[in-house]
């Protein structure tokens, strides 16, 4: 019949990773993120400096790539909703320098304990999502649960709680604490959810916490003419809210109305300006409303929303000034103002989910939807800025050159994307097969694009215990907004002095970008897995072939202009067991679940994935030297996000008696090849030239201690010690042409501690 149809499809489907609630508050992590929670995804690979020492007093968010795709082509959401950037967000210098504004993938910095869940997918992903080529990162917000409650948390860590390891040729802007080091910092968070009973029909999650670092920074002041160093602290702060409001209007309708903001500001100076600081922020906001509707023969739904996400960099001057003198040290002083990037999403989706019908021996399940956008994004500059030299004679006279204009301005680009999908499950039997189709349409490079989605699973013994499934699919990516931008960006530049201190009569520089003729980027995906329930264990074998094609690289230099290409390529193979305890394991009092994951990932690609659209992609012909020898580009060992193999068990117990909750997560990485540029090889060719360098396998062991009192159930206290084995390996190499080791090294035992209260 029609439930037994509807019980075995679930069965059969491949469970999608999904960090419950649970899960995330029993997890041991340190700056409750998105990025923190997947890392340990069997598809998912961090580049490898995010876990290292040097910057670990800040609050920023890791880049993460599924399967070799490229780190700013994921898709991500909250509630459904799109919270992806994509302006800029390859955009990492911190350095004060106009027009540069660093900013990330992910629109929101969001504070995963306010979640309900995260869903994370990253093969046989269904054909409602679209706009990426890497893998789907999709938060759910907490819904109200007819109670009232209250959770206050209260969580804080320090450098003197946390072990580092700092390179020889580190040492220097690790004790100034230049941008991208944090040598001392405090940190401290705070959390407040309410769960708000309004009625027996409506209800409200009101979320909020700040988190925020200290760091200790050198800056320049000034002692007469004479530089002077001295120290002060500098915030790094996260702030969220995050609510959602609940109707039950009936037992078959149900709406949600949801608030999110986000906002994170970082305070940074150097030892080579002086009296100098500046903030740069990212920062999301958005409301979102949804209407599910269950009728006779189905479900549907319809959600509208509008997302605004922006990065920018300001400061309180407006001139930014190297000044020169005969017989002291020239400094630099000043700022470039307020330069700001922005998006604006408007977002309207629809989605009808009919039951089962049966035609004959078959039993369909069919679904349809529509997904409406309207993105506009902006660069502007608040105020007129200006740069220059300020050149000191012995007499008292001041002499300018290389000045620069920076008009005050806005530009702007908008566009419009729509997409409709359609998606059949058609079962025979023990046998089930996806068909499904995805049309998107988009104005900003006018492109069209078709994403085919196929899926096949065998039920082997019809009793959902062993399911075969194997299927193909394309994933078309997102479109990077800053390339329509650039030129503009550019035309708001006046040179009003040359080098030698003369007018320049026409100051306007012209300055080329190209994206003419531009393709979308894709994934073509080949996905097989088998999925095996037994004795309250579940384990799933998976192997996963990504090609991905039309990738986005840039030529070109500043004289000649610069020009946007589909050159980009990669191939990624990607294997992978789990094994999951599907019902807790009961040792006298205590109860205890477990989950272990290992996978391995061989990977080709002719460009750097940190560069991403702004780098430059091998010819298929391009060859270099690796180790002395002749090789093509393409077969040199990846530079970015690149980690063979890896593992992780992680093992929780729970002892009701004593209000104890143990869980200890334990990583292994495997030893790989690194690859470092060491200059030209010999003539004629002069091919690029590049050293190997073998960095060994290492583990580490998380463990997170939570203790609920029997006496004051109300109140918790947890521990966390990250690396408790306080292990400090290379995770970089260094670059043998250097007089001094610069590799970048595990960040070492980090201690963290929280109080909590819960009414």
């Amino acid at each position: 019949d029609l439930h037994l149809s509807l019980r075995r499809q679930r069965q059969m489907c491949i469970r999608d990773s999904v960090y419950t609630q649970e899960e995330i508050a029993t997890t041991p992590t340190a700056n409750q993120d998105l990025t923190s929670l997947v890392a340990t995804h069997p598809a998912v690979r961090t580049n490898t400096p995010a876990n290292g020492s040097t910057n670990r007093g800040s609050m920023n968010v890791e880049d993460i790539s599924f399967h070799g795709s490229s780190p700013y082509q994921n898709l991500f959401q909250i509630d459904g909703m799109d919270a992806t950037n994509r302006v800029d967000p390859a955009s990492k210098n911190l350095n004060l320098q106009v027009g540069n504004i660093p900013s990330n993938s992910q629109s929101y910095f969001v504070d995963t304990n306010l979640l309900g869940e995260v869903r994370v997918m990253d093969s046989f992903v269904p054909v409602e999502y679209g706009r990426f080529t890497g893998g789907v990162v999709d938060a759910r917000l907490r819904r109200p649960s007819g109670e009232n409650h209250l959770q206050l948390d209260y969580r804080w860590n320090t450098s003197k709680m946390t072990q580092q390891k700092i390179a020889e040729g580190d040492e220097k802007g690790w004790d100034q604490g230049k941008p991208g080091f944090s040598p001392e910092w405090k940190k401290r968070f705070y959390t407040a959810i309410g769960d708000i009973a309004i009625n027996d029909k409506t209800g409200a999650v009101l979320s909020m916490s700040r988190r925020e670092s200290s760091i200790r920074r050198w800056n320049m002041g000034v002692d007469g003419d004479q530089p002077t160093q001295g120290e002060d602290n500098y915030d790094d702060r996260i702030d969220n809210f995050l609510g959602k409001f609940t109707v039950r209007a009936t037992a078959d309708t149900i709406s949600d109305l949801t608030l999110k903001y986000s906002d994170r500001r970082e305070t940074l100076s150097s030892d080579t300006f002086r009296n100098t600081q500046w903030d740069n922020t990212h920062a999301a906001r958005g409301v979102g409303w949804n209407l599910d509707h269950a009728f006779q023969g189905g479900r549907a739904s319809v959600q509208a929303g509008w997302d605004k996400a922006l990065s920018n960099r300001s400061s309180d001057a407006t001139s930014l000034v190297t000044h020169k003198f005969p017989s002291i040290p020239q400094y630099v002083m000043g700022g470039f103002g307020k330069e700001q990037k922005e998006q604006d999403t408007w977002t309207l989706k629809g989605r009808i989910d009919f039951d089962p019908i049966r035609t004959g021996v078959f039993t369909h399940t069919p679904y349809a939807g529509v997904d409406l956008q309207r993105v506009d994004v902006n660069f502007e500059r608040f105020s007129d800025a200006y740069s220059y030299i300020a050149t000191h004679a012995a007499n008292g006279v001041e002499r300018h050159a290389s000045k620069v204009h920076y008009l005050r301005g806005t530009v702007e680009t908008k566009y419009n994307a729509a997409s409709v999908y359609l998606s059949d499950r058609v079962e025979l039997g023990r046998v089930a097969l996806t068909g499904a189709l995805r049309y998107d349409r988009e104005t900003f490079l006018g492109n069209t694009n078709v994403s085919p989605r196929t899926r096949l699973d065998w039920d082997a013994f019809g009793n959902g215990n062993t399911v075969v499934s194997g299927g193909w699919a394309r994933y078309y990516g997102s479109d990077v907004l800053n390339i329509a931008l650039e030129e503009r960006v550019n035309t708001l530049r006046r040179q009003v002095l040359d080098r030698y201190g003369n007018p320049v009569a026409d100051g306007s520089k012209p300055y080329y970008a190209s994206y003419e003729g531009l393709r979308t980027p894709y994934d073509d995906e080949w996905a097989l897995s088998v999925r095996q329930r037994m004795g309250g264990l579940e384990g799933l074998a998976a192997y996963v072939h990504r090609n991905g094609r039309d990738q986005v690289n840039k030529r070109g230099d500043s004289v000649q202009g610069y020009q946007y290409l589909n050159d980009g390529k990669s191939t990624t193979d990607t294997v992978s067991l789990s094994l999951r305890t599907l019902t807790p394991w009961r040792l006298m009092d205590t109860r205890w679940t477990a989950r272990a994951d290992w996978s391995y990932q061989k990977r080709k690609v002719n460009a750097d994935l940190v560069e991403g659209y702004e780098g430059d992609a091998r010819d298929p012909d391009e060859y270099i030297l690796y180790d002395g020898e002749r090789m093509r580009a393409i077969d040199r060992p990846p530079t970015s996000f690149y980690q063979p193999q890896k593992a992780s068990l992680s093992l929780t117990g729970i002892w009701p008696k004593g209000g104890l909750t143990w869980d200890n997560s334990i990583q292994w990485r495997s030893s790989r090849m690194a690859s470092v540029y060491v200059g030209y090889g010999p003539r004629p060719e002069s091919l690029q030239s590049y050293r190997s360098a073998r960095l060994a396998s290492y583990w580490t062991w998380d463990t997170r201690l939570i203790w609920e009192p029997t006496f004051a159930r109300n109140v918790a206290f947890t521990v966390d010690v990250l690396n408790v084995l306080n292990k400090t390996p290379a995770i970089t190499a260094t670059n043998p042409n250097l007089t001094t080791n610069r590799s970048a090294y595990q960040v070492g035992r980090e201690i963290w501690v929280q109080a909590s209260y819960r009414f």
